[in-house]
């Protein structure tokens, strides 16, 4: 019985530092992704705020899901996925406001 309570408490610990790694090099990579100059602005906006911009043509509206079926599956009206934008990035502006979500 000890011996089980004991693997237990490694097999927990093994995840929690799995999960700690796996979050660091997340924000790692996130970080490297970025130039240290380059300016980003992320806004959160609301669905109240997003939908005029998004039908007047003012802003990109992207379903944020790389995954196509999940996509498909909840793919507002006016939005495209994210290989569609992603297969029109070269050609968009660089003020173009662009609103991603998720579910």
């Amino acid at each position: 019985m000890l011996r089980i309570i004991e693997n237990r408490k490694i097999l927990c610990a093994a995840a929690l530092i799995t999960g700690l790694l796996f979050m660091a090099a997340c924000a790692t990579t996130a970080q490297q992704a970025s130039p240290k100059d380059a300016k980003m602005k992320v806004t959160r906006i609301t669905p109240q705020d997003a939908y005029p911009q998004v039908t007047t043509g003012q802003a990109l509206l992207v379903c944020a899901y790389a995954n196509e079926k999940t996509c498909s599956t909840i793919m507002l009206e006016g939005a495209i996925s994210l290989q569609a934008f992603e297969s029109r990035l070269a050609g968009l502006k660089k003020d173009q406001p662009i609103i991603f979500y998720c579910a």
